[in-house]
């Protein structure tokens, strides 16, 4: 069994090649001098403007020190130690650096587990280096005691997720903007639904300025949030193709789908259209993910036929994948769809989800690769391709048989414009939806007749 108390073997390596940089040595050396340097500037400037007796009973000079020590840390700890850090992991995986690890009882999970708790001490280091020069500006009065610790703590969030994401870039294959897109795009939607918690609490407690103790806590929360999800993902992206890599990753995205539910019954609108846009990108992640199950999936299968189809979404491939995504998006939408009392706002909903759901299958069909969708989806999606021509050149000669005939101007279906005339839009969606059902209930059926154990 695993000490839950010992040292991670990669944070170790890490944390020794931290030591023994010199790059690393020289920047915590030069880095106090750089603070004193500014905030030196920073004071002698404010002393310059002010006069005596302003200086003496009024607001003090801590703005502009303090401002001056949490831009250039912000710029070390968010930017410097991030880049450096996904620099690193990127030389070391050309040089195939990390295939020992493989070769050990280490998983995927512990390496960038280690990774991002060398990096959370490196920042760590960096945040508690400048924590004096936070303290000194506060001695000079005109900033609150909280943030002396509120703002060396978002720093420290900030620069962990920034890692959080620079790694899962360095992690994931395929084209760079592929990469960056996507990454980037988990991570701003991960933020965003994070803080809806803290939005909440804002908006219940009126005009009033949340405390320091409710920011804080919020902050904690989207970090821990953030690296829970990240880790998760990057160790799918990291696993072999023949192990079942990503099923840790889409039981991190359940849980918290199944813990975030209850806000809901508090602002559905946003909780419902956060997880549809989420759910739309694991979509076209699982649009590039391998065909097959692997093997290890399949000898893991339950023997059990209702355990089993409850695994399946679970598992890797493309149809489990899209099984998944697919159940999320469904879901989100009906609670929304409960909630929500006018029958536009629902429509336009589920607009939304159609275009989310047939828009993988669409790249499926343009990706003729060996990685991308099974045959099944690559026609379909040239079938809804073919059909999107159709809706856009019928509804391109309607707007101009009705300019012509003067009544007005009607709004194109297409992948703009959903708040305009959602009903065409739901009807053109709808039976793309439809379609985009049929086709993964069918691959579906298909893989859980796969999924089982090898005899």
């Amino acid at each position: 069994m695993k000490n839950p108390f010992s040292l991670n073997p990669v944070a170790l390596r890490e944390l020794r090649q931290l030591v023994r940089s010199k790059i690393i040595t020289v920047g915590l050396a030069v880095f106090p001098a750089i603070l004193f340097v500014f905030t030196m500037l920073a004071v002698s400037k404010a002393v310059g403007m002010k006069s005596r007796e302003a200086i003496a009973f009024g607001d003090g000079l801590a703005s502009g020190p303090f401002a001056m020590v949490s831009v250039i840390t912000g710029i070390v700890a968010c930017l410097g130690i991030p880049f450096y850090s996904a620099m690193k992991a990127i030389m070391e995986t050309k040089r195939n650096g990390t295939g020992l690890e493989f070769t050990t009882a280490l998983t995927p999970a512990d390496i960038v587990g280690g990774r991002l708790a060398a990096t959370a001490i490196l920042t760590g280091a960096t945040v508690a280096t400048a924590s004096p020069f936070f303290i000194f500006a506060y001695l000079l009065r005109g900033i609150p005691l909280e943030q002396v610790f509120l703002v060396p703590f978002c720093l420290f969030a900030c620069g962990l997720s920034f890692f959080a994401v620079s790694l899962a870039i360095a992690c994931r294959p395929g084209a760079v903007a592929l990469r960056v897109i996507t990454t980037v795009l988990l991570f701003f939607l991960m933020f965003v639904f994070s803080l809806i918690p803290s939005v909440e609490f804002s908006i219940s407690s009126g005009s009033e300025p949340p405390p320091a103790a409710a920011i804080a806590i919020g902050a904690g929360a989207v970090l821990a949030a953030i690296l829970v999800f990240f880790r998760a993902y990057c160790a799918s992206l990291l696993a072999p193709p023949h192990v079942d890599g990503e099923r840790p990753f889409r039981r991190v995205v359940f849980a918290l789908f199944l813990l975030s539910s209850p806000l809901a019954f508090r602002s559905f609108a946003a909780w419902s259209i956060a997880w549809v846009v989420v759910s739309g990108l694991l979509l076209m992640m699982a649009a590039l993910s391998p065909r097959e199950i692997p093997r290890a999936a399949k000898g893991s299968a339950p023997r059990g036929f209702f355990r089993r189809m409850l695994a399946l979404p679970f598992t890797t491939g493309a149809e489990p994948g899209m099984l998944f995504s697919t159940s999320l998006l469904c879901a989100a939408g009906l609670v929304y769809s409960i909630f929500e009392k006018e029958s536009d706002n629902i429509l336009r909903l589920w607009a939304i989800v159609a275009e989310l759901t047939f828009a993988p299958i669409l790249v499926g069909a343009v990706l003729r690769t060996r990685n991308a969708l099974p045959g099944t989806y690559r026609r379909a999606g040239w079938a809804m391709i073919a059909l999107l021509v159709f809706v856009s050149i019928t509804s391109f000669m309607a707007e101009i048989d009705a300019i012509g005939n003067h009544a007005g101007e009607m709004m194109p279906c297409n992948f703009v414009g959903i708040s305009e005339n959602p009903e065409k839009h739901f009807r053109t969606y709808g039976a793309l939806l439809l379609v985009s059902l049929v086709v993964v209930v069918a691959s579906s059926i298909s893989a859980f007749r796969k999924y089982r154990r090898p005899q």
